[in-house]
């Protein structure tokens, strides 16, 4: 008995050991729970075991939905849809933690490269003033400090050791501020990541509350009755064909059903995390009340004379970058050449030119910059994979929008706690860019109570 207890602890040991000399394995990977000390390993092997679980309950929702509909499987799907969201939730918890660790080890690497740059600095300076020094020395100086020539000529050795010392020590500053350059950029990258998987977590987290809310109406509308519930289902079903066959007016032009606008905004909605209904709430509002941008979109082409300084409704600085933008789409533009695309007429009140382009309206330095290489195409292409995208497309179009809104809401975050003040915020900087506090109660006001009522919509489908 006692030799089996020794080999038996011995297996324990070796099984311990073998794993990168770790005693990681000693404990059952879950992803139930996340501590500040785990490593990235740990973390990495609880986000796969999280991972794992969401496809199975996945696989149980699909086999749940191909039974026959009655309510005890529907309370199971549901019961189904909450453990997978509720997964998904400890899986952004667990993303989140890596990512904050690793803004953590940014900062200290960037703390790192300051000090070394401060230290060679020093350095640099004390290296300077040796060549001054030896570079201000003058023949008749050299005699009267009854120095010999031999004695300049080791100094002048010296001066040449000091100035291709001091160019090295220039060179190593530049490599470091450009390392330290590199490191602020990814940590800056981080840190955007960061607000995104919180946001991607409130958007889980109101989806989980609405299917336990859902679930909690059907056990208190029909107390358990199969036929109570057939009639509780049919009410709902009428309600969400509605809902999805809702048409939506689309500020840039054209119309689509509800539906389908709500799966393009959430291509956006799951990379970017800011939520759906407040992306549909800015692409309609101004077009589903007839506001004054709905009314001078695709009115007017770039070169249709207006009186202002460039005769023409498009700026001449904003000229260069759209004539690029069409060359780029060739074929992918829908309108052909740049005379017969349809840009927005200016808007009097609000200046002299238009020319903003497609469903989102986006100018086009703002799309897109050849100059200075700015703007949201490219971010626009690292969501949705298309390139090149385009104003003109709705998913691009419509991602990019969802981009503004976040880099708008970051600095709103800053200023208001409440998320219906932020969205105020953000629908304001939208629509009028640094004048955006004229605008917050009004436009801004407008986008944000329609956003609630879109949310209404979404939560009825999330319901499903």
């Amino acid at each position: 008995m006692n030799g089996f207890i020794k080999q038996s602890f011995i297996f324990v040991i070796l099984a311990v050991f073998l794993f990168n000399g770790k005693s990681v394995l000693a404990v059952e990977i879950s992803c139930d729970t996340i501590s500040e000390s785990d490593s990235p390993e740990i973390l990495d092997a609880k986000y796969k075991k999280c991972q794992e679980e969401i496809v199975t309950q996945q696989k149980l929702i699909q086999e749940k939905q191909t039974e026959k509909e009655s309510l005890q499987r529907d309370l199971n799907l549901i019961g189904s849809k909450v453990t997978k969201t509720q997964t998904e939730i400890k899986a952004r918890n667990i993303s989140i933690v890596n990512t904050e660790k690793e803004i953590d080890k940014k900062n200290e690497s960037i703390e790192t490269l300051q000090e070394k740059i401060d230290r060679i600095k020093t350095s640099t300076a004390e290296l300077i003033r040796k060549t001054e020094s030896l570079e201000s020395a003058s023949l008749p100086e050299i005699i009267l400090d009854n120095k010999d020539i031999s004695e300049f000529f080791i100094d002048l050795g010296s001066f040449e050791s000091i100035e291709s010392s001091l160019q090295k020590t220039l060179i190593e500053i530049r490599d470091l501020k450009n390392e330290e350059e590199t490191e602020k950029k990814e940590l800056s990258d981080k840190r955007e990541k960061e607000r995104y998987l919180k946001s991607l977590q409130e958007i889980e987290k109101r989806k989980l509350e609405t299917v336990k809310a859902e679930k909690d109406r059907i056990l208190k509308v029909t107390k358990g009755e199969e036929v109570k519930y057939k009639a509780v289902l049919t009410e709902k079903q009428t309600l969400v064909n509605k809902i999805r066959n809702m048409i939506l007016k689309i500020t840039g032009g054209g119309e689509l059903k509800f539906a389908e606008a709500l799966r393009l905004v959430r291509v956006a909605e799951q990379a970017i995390g800011v939520r759906a209904a407040f992306v549909l709430a800015i692409l309609t509002q101004e077009s589903g009340l007839d506001g004054a941008i709905g009314a001078n979109i695709g009115r007017c082409f770039y070169n249709t004379p207006w009186g202002n300084k460039s005769g023409t409704v498009m700026s001449d600085t904003q000229k260069p970058a759209y004539l690029a933008l069409l060359f780029e789409l060739g074929n992918k533009n829908p309108y052909g050449t740049a005379e017969k695309t349809p840009v927005s007429c200016p808007i009097s009140k609000d200046g002299a030119y238009g020319g903003a382009l497609g469903p989102s309206q986006f100018m086009p330095k703002t799309w897109w910059d050849p100059t200075s290489g700015t703007g949201y195409k490219k971010r626009v292409e690292k969501v949705t994979g298309i390139v090149p995208a385009s104003p003109f497309s709705n998913l691009e179009a419509f991602t990019a929008t969802a981009l503004y809104l976040s880099d708008a809401l970051e600095g709103c975050e800053k200023i208001y706690s409440s998320n219906y003040e932020r969205e105020k915020c953000a629908a304001a900087k939208y629509y009028a860019g640094g004048n955006w506090k004229t605008h917050r109660n009004g436009y801004g006001a407008k986008v944000a109570n329609r956003a609630i009522e879109f949310q209404k919509d979404i939560d009825v489908l999330d319901s499903e």
